[in-house]
């Protein structure tokens, strides 16, 4: 069974408005410390067989929290 070409860009959208949101914490660091480290672990997670139609849907979301967790982060779910 074959999907036309606007059910498949329906679904793509649909999965990347799916990603998980997460939230990371450090003792004494600054918002521009995070940043630079969340910024290095999302270029190490970035997946380019992902089909998706912005970066932030080929990125491994999993990869990034064990990145930030390996630099001393703790993370938790975005509510």
């Amino acid at each position: 069974m074959r999907l036309p070409g606007w059910a498949l860009i329906a679904l793509g959208l649909l999965a990347g408005c799916a990603t998980e949101r997460w939230v990371y914490s450090k003792a004494g660091v600054t918002p521009a410390r995070l940043g630079q480290d969340l910024e290095l672990c999302r270029r190490h997670a970035v997946r380019p067989q992902r089909f998706a139609i912005s970066r932030e849907g080929r990125l491994d979301q999993d990869a990034i929290r064990e990145c930030m967790e390996h630099k001393g982060y703790t993370s938790r779910r975005e509510e």
